[in-house]
């Protein structure tokens, strides 16, 4: 993946706004194994615009608005003719007093993406091909499973994801604190019998175990054929992943509370074999290349969760057998609000060629259904 062309570039942004979009509600609310209900869709819309006459666009997380505003916000009114370097290491050292591991980072993480989309259409580029991708797909592998659905709902659900094409099926389990685990071992081998062996089926905790309850889980399900388990223990706790490769041949997976590379290392020490950096979460795409290159150097597996219309552009540079994650109960809603998008078939994800990240909103739809909630402009003083 090339970072490399983005840092001879200069930036004069003329203009930024944020459209905060209304909640969309969901049919059923969605749970995991330590968080829920996630009963809607929330998300706002940042928008940067260059005196060059592009523009970037990009969803961006409402909690991270809080910190763009106080930190990120005024570096962007303050620079003119600035080059990128200069203007990334001004935010990222404005948000050193919120540490580099929570919404902050993940706030200058997004908003890097936004320089990326304006550099790319500057350069008649789709994203990928501006990171060097040589080729428009990605694997993608359909995620859902929420704990609160009912045996037979799980099911069906994988069950529906194994019809369009997905060979890869994650599912939650742990739910309630991990409070029942003897029946999720029951529920997950139901899902492997429903699938039948030709489905990799992947579960994950969502940090909700201890490593004791995380060791017998284990030996429980070995039987199972997991792919991978996500996440069983606290993401923080490193002496807890070693404790757990040391006793077990199952491939455990990592990173997704990561905003830097360097946390990755001690999971490699730890044994982990499977990292999940998640590429519009972390600080910024060449952090995300750091991983990357640290994944292939050990022939560990990767793949990326979150939001896999940009995500996809980003695995695309990186081997065929990397992965992105398609949460399809949490990210679906929000189709109808895309002129444009990746398309998903027989786990792939197809990348349209369009200059810059590969989505374009329905600003027509957006607005006739009214589903701006609030707005506002920033411009600097010249």
């Amino acid at each position: 993946m090339h970072t490399e062309a983005i840092l001879c570039e200069t930036f004069s942004i003329k203009e930024i706004s944020c459209r905060i979009l209304k909640p969309i509600v969901f049919p059923k609310p969605f749970y995991d194994s330590t968080m829920g209900p996630f009963s809607s869709y929330e998300t706002t819309v940042l928008t940067l615009v260059d005196d060059s006459g592009f523009t970037g666009e990009i969803e961006y997380p409402v909690s991270c608005f809080p910190f763009f505003k106080k930190y990120l916000l005024p570096v962007l009114l303050e620079s003119h003719n600035s080059s990128y370097p200069d203007i990334y290491k001004k935010m990222f050292w404005r948000i050193r007093n919120e540490g580099f591991r929570g919404e902050a980072a993940r706030a200058l993480g997004y908003l890097d993406r936004v320089f990326y989309d304006i550099a790319s259409r500057r350069a008649g580029k789709p994203l990928h091909r501006y990171l060097g991708a040589e080729r428009s797909w990605a694997m993608v592998y359909a995620s859902g499973g929420s704990t609160a659905l009912s045996d037979t709902e799980l099911i069906e659900e994988c069950l529906s994801y194994k019809e369009k094409g997905y060979s890869v099926i994650k599912i939650k389990a742990g739910g309630d604190f991990a409070s029942h685990l003897q029946q999720d071992v029951k529920r997950i081998e139901k899902v492997r019998i429903a699938l039948g062996n030709n489905i990799q089926l992947a579960v994950d905790l969502n940090q909700a175990l201890t490593v004791d309850q995380a060791r017998d889980f284990i030996e429980q399900i070995a039987d199972l054929d997991i792919y991978w388990l996500e996440e069983p223990i606290h993401s923080a706790d490193i002496l807890g992943m070693s404790a757990l490769t040391e006793t077990t041949n199952m491939c455990l997976s990592f990173g997704e509370s990561e905003r830097l590379a360097h946390p990755f290392h001690l999971m490699l020490n730890a044994g982990i074999r499977h990292f999940q950096p998640v590429a519009n979460s972390m600080i910024s795409i060449a952090e995300f290349k750091a991983v990357c290159y640290l994944a292939a150097s050990h022939g560990l597996m990767l793949s990326c969760g979150s939001f896999p219309n940009v995500n996809a552009q980003l695995i695309a540079t990186l081997g065929e057998d990397a992965m992105c994650e398609y949460l399809i109960p949490y990210l679906k809603p929000m189709d109808p609000y895309f002129k444009v998008q990746p398309s998903v078939s027989n786990g792939k994800i197809i990348l349209p060629e369009i200059e810059g990240i590969s989505i374009r909103f329905d600003w027509d739809r957006i607005k006739k259904e009214n589903m701006i909630r609030d707005s506002v402009v920033w411009k600097p003083k010249r």
